[in-house]
């Protein structure tokens, strides 16, 4: 009986502490768990949400070929972006490729830094200790695939010769592309002293898709095997947790990334190609998985669908003929020197108008390019865009008899 009596005061005292650090443990609680992913509570609020309710803290969308902005909204202030800073590893990456500096095939050694910056994280267990060597062509597949941190970290010290002087070249990109509220602290993006807004980091994201096409393939696979080929290890499985693709929330969109931070929630950025017009989107700081992949393709949808990049005029389009003084002929034929497109609603295309302005009056000889005015197109009393009028024909001057004659008929009005 007193064994009895001993052991249930043991217990007794065993379940206080418990109950004790677990109060403890609660307290140290910064951010609630949030739920996986999931596709029908993701849809449910694509359907509840309007272009003008999205709860992330900032978006922005931009169209594909001309890189206009379409669509802004929420805080101007800097957010904490977590692994879509890789996005900038990938630009700089893709540029060395396209310099010709590097190419997919380019081999490198995988140091100990990059091997032990992605311990307890997204990675594909490079081992720096078997001299592991790898291809560009895997680094980029793994960060885009999986978001491996190792992969990304690698990828930065090959091409900057350390970490640290990669990062200094991504802040000096950062600031050729005029990007004032951006800063980087590492490759990956597992350092929270770093940050973007939505203005910034889209042009970071068409900047490597427009300029590097190639580059959206990458971006839109959802699983893959990375081969340690030179150290003999297993193959390591890469999965993509990316929703619009990998759980076809929304399979219009063809490429993207995701990331996440403690400070400012959840961030994604992808691209959508409908009716031969793409438009690149972000949504960053939503308050949890699901918001995020409704916000980004609902911004995504309203974008492609709501606006048009309308071709207003080709280079060399005829556009009237003009008079010129004493020349062979009286008028020389003008046409359009260039190409002009302008993003516009849908709603407005038909309010589009155009004017032609003669600012140079013409004698002849006249070549053939010469700028004679513009051609400015308008909608609702402003203008949205003009390009140069050019003479289409080169128009030698008249002979002495065709002048006098011109002359003679002019004195009786003819």
């Amino acid at each position: 009986m007193r064994r009895i009596i001993v052991r249930m005061k043991k217990y007794k005292r065993q379940g206080i502490a418990l109950f004790f650090l677990l109060l403890m443990c609660s307290s140290f609680s910064v951010l609630p768990v949030s739920a996986a992913f999931s596709k029908s509570a993701a849809t449910d609020i694509y359907k509840k949400t309007t272009i003008d309710q999205l709860q992330s803290k900032s978006y922005a969308s931009v169209e594909y070929e001309s890189g206009q902005v379409i669509l802004t909204g929420g805080t101007q202030e800097p957010i904490v972006i977590g692994g879509l800073v890789k996005m900038m590893t990938l630009l700089l990456t893709f540029e060395a490729i396209g310099s010709g500096r590097i190419t997919m095939d380019t081999t490198f050694e995988v140091t100990k830094h990059a091997q032990n910056v992605s311990v307890g994280k997204a990675r594909v267990f490079l081992d720096a200790g078997k001299h592991e060597r790898i291809t560009v062509k895997q680094a980029v597949e793994a960060v885009c695939i999986s978001g491996a941190n190792d992969a990304a970290c690698a990828l930065a010290e090959f091409l900057g010769g350390d970490e640290a002087a990669f990062v200094g070249q991504m802040n000096a990109r950062a600031r050729e592309m005029g990007l004032t509220n951006t800063r980087f602290t590492d490759s990956t993006g597992l350092l929270t002293d770093q940050y973007t807004t939505a203005t910034d980091f889209v042009q970071i994201v068409h900047a490597l898709m427009r300029n590097h096409p190639d580059s959206i393939a990458y971006l839109n696979l959802t699983y893959g095997k990375f081969q340690h080929t030179s150290t003999g290890q297993p193959d390591t499985e890469m999965v993509s947790y990316n929703p619009l693709n990998r759980n076809k929330f929304y399979e219009a969109s063809d490429g993207g990334m995701i990331g996440s931070s403690q400070q400012d929630g959840y961030s994604i950025c992808a691209t959508v190609s409908e009716s031969d017009q793409r438009v690149v989107g972000v949504v960053l700081g939503a308050p949890d998985e699901n918001t995020r992949a409704a916000e980004i393709r609902k911004l995504l949808e309203y974008s492609v669908s709501e606006y048009e990049f309308r071709k207003l005029c080709t280079g060399g389009m005829f556009v009237r003929k003009i008079e010129v003084k004493n020349g062979k002929e009286k008028r020389v034929k003008t046409q359009t020197a260039s190409d002009l497109s302008v993003l516009v609603h849908i709603s407005e295309v038909n309010k589009i108008t155009s004017t032609v302005e003669i600012t140079e009056k013409l004698s002849a000889p006249v070549e053939a390019g010469a700028k004679v005015g513009s051609v400015i197109y308008s909608m609702n009393g402003e203008e949205i865009g003009r390009v140069d009028l050019v003479t289409s024909e080169a128009m030698p001057k008249a002979s002495w008899l065709v002048r006098l004659v011109r002359t003679i008929l002019s004195w009786f009005g003819l």
